[in-house]
């Protein structure tokens, strides 16, 4: 059946909105390539409920001397460039009109840059974005009024080859590599964030993680060899996996399937971690290779690598975790081990949870238990020092606990 079934819509609109969000990151760092040379780009709005036109534009360009001797300024910005001969810095707002850009590309946003910007060190490549107080300024209203509060850049220990748009927050970081950040979103209070070609290659090696297809490779079913594996979409059904292994038989008739390009996409990943509006990363100390969708969060986790967040869905409180897909509302809480794992929508693995090479269905739940190469759910519970090896439980809707083991 055709994947323009109307119960399958949210997923092909959830692929669309990450690829649009991709694709911003990719039009941004094209601004990276004339390095000398002002820059300016039309983006679509990230609000449009805020927003009078569905586009803006954006300029981008080198800092002033004036500008860049504020920045340095110990009195004022008190910032500083780790490499004077290698560093290269550049300033986005946004034109009041689209038509404004080019009576706007000379604008003094010095006194913007010393309201928003503290006590930073910056390295490589680095677009640095400012609010003005007319086009650009954050609309502030209840829902809002505290992350109007937090917006700026300050505290940061190093800042290099990153994208930071107007009106993001930035704060109290030992590192921000690599990293694009949008508008309304967050990273405060962390270690070490950074991606790299070798994570991003070693994550497609090790489970045909693929970051802008959504993608990966679970192997499910016996852990001594002879299991099977099967490629996993961020936006799949549980029927989508079940058509995969081939265990889907239900008297001749089909429901309807996630269809989407297999094809490769090469030059279209970026290797950017990518925080979309109202994401954030809170006190985590290390993350590597993650894409937050709007609304996501990862916050207090021990270590996160090569995870790719929908909306609504949180990663928190001492866990570790590689390789994960999380679709919306999806949660890994309290002191978990995760990797290789995909949760669908509202499932929760925590606390004290254990999983590798495991499909968690809609609604489904572990806690305190172990499981490993398995289909679990939609809508089973494993709890109270449970272990589960290498089941394939696709229908789910049971309970499994106090001490039970199956498959072990």
């Amino acid at each position: 059946m055709a994947s323009n079934h109307p119960a399958l819509l949210p997923f092909i609109e959830s692929r669309q909105t990450r690829h649009a969000y991709i694709d911003r990151t990719q039009t941004l760092l094209s601004a990276f390539t004339p390095k000398d040379q002002d820059v300016t780009i039309t983006l679509p709005n990230i609000n449009t409920n805020d927003e009078r036109r569905p586009t803006s534009t954006y300029i981008i360009r080198s800092p002033s001397s004036k500008e860049l001797a504020v920045l340095l300024d110990p009195q004022q910005c008190n910032c500083r460039l780790s490499d004077t001969s290698s560093s290269s810095i550049k300033l986005m707002y946004r034109a009041a009109g689209n038509g404004e850009a080019p009576s706007m590309a000379t604008w003094d946003v010095s006194s913007s840059l010393k309201d928003q910007v503290h006590n930073c060190c910056f390295g490589g490549q680095v677009i640095i974005g400012v609010l003005l107080d007319g086009p650009d300024a954050v609309v502030v209203d209840a829902k809002r009024k505290r992350m109007s509060n937090m917006i700026g850049i300050s505290n940061n220990g190093l800042i290099q080859n990153s994208i930071l748009e107007p009106g993001c927050a930035i704060h109290n970081n030992s590192e921000v590599s690599n990293t694009h950040v949008m508008k309304y979103a967050a990273i405060i209070g962390c270690g070490s964030l950074t991606c790299t070609e070798e994570t991003v290659a070693k994550a497609s090696k090790s489970c045909a993680f693929d970051m802008y297809n959504g993608s990966m490779d679970v192997e499910v079913g016996p852990e001594a060899g002879g299991g099977r594996v099967v490629t996993v979409n961020i936006e799949s059904t549980l029927v989508d996996l079940c058509h995969a292994l081939n265990i889907d038989s239900n008297g001749g008739t089909s429901a309807p399937l996630v269809q989407f390009d297999s094809t490769k996409t090469e030059g279209k990943e970026v290797v950017m971690n990518v925080l979309c509006p109202h994401s954030s990363i809170l006190h985590t100390p290390q993350t590597n290779h993650v894409h937050l969708l709007p609304h996501s969060s990862i916050d207090s986790a021990t270590s996160v690598a090569s995870a790719l967040l929908l909306p609504q869905s949180t990663i928190k409180n001492g866990c570790t975790v590689s390789h994960a897909l999380l679709q919306w509302n999806a949660t890994l809480t309290s002191q978990s081990d995760a990797h290789h794992v995909f949760l669908m929508e509202r499932s929760e693995v925590g606390p004290h949870s254990f999983t590798a090479n495991a499909i968690y269905g809609p609604d489904s739940h572990v806690s305190g238990g172990e499981v490993h190469c398995t289909i679990f759910g939609p809508n089973a519970n494993s709890h109270h020092q449970s272990l589960l090896i290498g089941i394939l439980w696709p229908l789910g809707r049971g309970n499994v606990g106090y001490g039970s083991n199956v498959g072990s």
